[in-house]
């Protein structure tokens, strides 16, 4: 019996050992899986961490702030090629090379975020008397064809362009500068409505480009296209298709250098209750022949950006032509820029409805008109004799 428990009291030690041992290795795997645990959490907190942004001592996420600060400094906007464009939100130094903008950019007052303009447009002439500080600012030699290397010393926040120039806004935008589509060859809308939207769009962007005051403007300047335009639809509704008369438009300088369809001018002769006969070429501007304007034999001529009605009314080969013989040739109003393209070209609108309808538009003061666009729009007191000199394309007073 004592060597039976003798044997007994043996197996029962290891059998303790056993246990002492296994429990210590759960205990060590146990730790092991704790830490492993702890290991993973750290990681994945710190994967979490790394892609919100790490945290300063106060507990906040440093890179999401930088992010968020980065946002309020940015914005983003649909130039007229319907390219999204990042800007800062505070322009300070614009390259206003396109011509037209020019004039668009002085009416909403910003010509002190300027730093550079495509030409002297708005020097001379009317441009001269009604935006003086515009001749103080620094002009480009050639602005369809910039210097990159003085865009990067002045410092410019944006560049205003065409888009008929893909391989320079390339050579812009890799030089680290954001360049916005101001003028199209083709604008891709069908109809004086959509282009009515289409130009308050184009002032809208500028204004919100620009900023305060300049937004402000914008707006007002949209609702007083929209007021003009209503007007002038009020006022010949009643014609009707058979009765708006043909009119060529003459883009210039020589006679039959024209707008065709995918120009501004389509539109305002459109808007006017006229038939543009070189609507169905569709381009910007282009080179017609005497053929073809024999064979449309329009009713009316609109100078365009030619102060000169002789062109035609001196010239043997349009004696023959319907507007000649019936003394239907108007040169337009010309006021800091060529109005097709310009702010007022609204005001060209009403001037060319009056001169294709006269009876309908009989109590349309042009003169008072001019004088009030500029007076809300230019911030100048303008004559009644100058608005007079305006509308007959004549140059101010020396």
């Amino acid at each position: 019996m004592k060597g039976c428990f003798m044997v007994n009291k043996q197996q029962l030690s290891q059998r303790n050992a056993f246990c002492t041992i296994h429990r210590f290795q759960v205990f060590l795997i146990g730790v092991l899986l704790a830490f492993l645990c702890c290991v993973v959490t750290l990681t994945l907190t710190s994967c979490g961490q790394s892609s919100r942004g790490s945290t300063n001592i106060h507990g906040q996420d440093t890179q999401q702030t930088s992010a968020t600060k980065a946002s309020d400094k940015t914005h983003v906007i649909t130039d007229l090629a319907g390219r999204k464009v990042t800007l800062p939100k505070d322009i300070k130094r614009a390259a206003v090379l396109v011509y037209p903008t020019q004039e668009e950019v002085a009416m909403l007052g910003a010509h002190n975020q300027v730093a550079i303009t495509g030409g002297k447009n708005l020097t001379k002439g009317w441009g001269s008397v009604v935006f003086p500080e515009y001749g103080k600012l620094h002009a480009a030699e050639n602005g369809m064809k910039p210097n990159i290397e003085e865009l990067i010393k002045l410092n410019v926040d944006v560049v205003f362009f065409w888009d008929s120039k893909p391989d320079i806004i390339a050579q812009i935008e890799n030089a680290g500068i954001p360049v916005v589509v101001t003028q199209v060859d083709n604008d891709n809308i069908d109809t004086p409505e959509q282009f009515v939207e289409f130009k308050k769009h184009e002032i809208m962007m500028l204004g919100e480009i620009f900023g305060g005051q300049a937004l402000d403007k914008a707006k007002k300047w949209c609702a007083d296209a929209d007021s003009r335009v209503k007007r002038i639809q009020t006022a010949l509704s009643n014609v009707t298709p058979n009765k708006i008369p043909s009119v060529y438009y003459i883009r210039g300088p020589k006679a039959l250098q024209v707008h065709g369809g995918e120009s501004y001018t389509y539109y305002l002769v459109s808007l006017a209750k006229g038939d543009l006969v070189t609507k169905h070429e569709k381009k910007l501007l282009y080179t017609t022949t005497m053929e073809e304007v024999v064979k449309w034999n329009p009713s009316y001529i609109f100078m365009g950006r030619v102060n000169n009605i002789d062109l035609v009314m001196n010239d043997p080969a349009w004696q023959g032509i319907k507007a000649v013989k019936d003394k239907k040739v108007f040169v337009n109003l010309k006021g800091p820029f060529v109005a097709d393209y310009s702010s007022d070209c609204f005001l060209l609108m009403e001037q060319i409805a009056q001169d294709l309808h006269p009876k309908e538009l009989h109590d349309l003061d042009m003169v008072k008109e001019v004088q009030s666009y500029y007076k809300q729009f230019y911030n100048y007191d303008i004559s009644a004799e100058d608005a007079k000199r305006i509308l007959t394309f004549k140059e101010p007073n020396a």
